[in-house]
């Protein structure tokens, strides 16, 4: 799995992922690992405009410190995160979306969940540069 990706300066934000070969849509390319949280626990998430942390279906987290947590956020995602079905703790792993060419940053939509509007645009903004760029990185359907 990690031959498909390599970590490397971004043009959105520090480091990013990015392709190593082409992919098709739909390949599994890395779990996303880290330090895990109990249900109702959050790691101390600073106030520096950076996210790693992924609350996953059962309630419980992840606070990635892994390859996957250096994919950044998009607007318009050629990636998507994903729980693995049927995994006793749940486990997430970054999907294509559609086919990617080698040397591309692969990107997810991270759709954060965020105490309001204005901390949305002023403590989230995107950066992805997508002609459908929201400014945001939050979900904008809590709004």
């Amino acid at each position: 799995m990690a031959a498909n990706v390599i970590a490397k300066r971004s043009k959105l934000h520090g480091r990013g992922l990015f392709a190593a070969r082409d992919l098709d849509a739909g390949v599994r390319l890395i779990e996303y690992k880290g330090t895990r949280y109990p249900k109702g626990e959050l790691p101390d998430l600073g106030d520096d405009g950076v996210t790693r942390f992924l609350r996953l279906s059962d309630g419980t987290g992840i606070d990635g410190t892994g390859w996957a947590a250096l994919a950044n956020h998009g607007c318009e995602p050629n990636c998507e995160l994903a729980e693995e079905e049927g995994s006793d703790p749940p486990r997430a792993y970054l999907y294509t979306l559609r086919a990617v060419k080698k040397g591309e940053e692969l990107v997810w939509d991270y759709r954060l969940e965020v105490a309001s509007r204005a901390d949305a645009y002023a403590d989230w903004t995107c950066a992805c540069g997508a002609r459908g760029c929201r400014g945001t990185m939050a979900d904008p359907a809590q709004f």
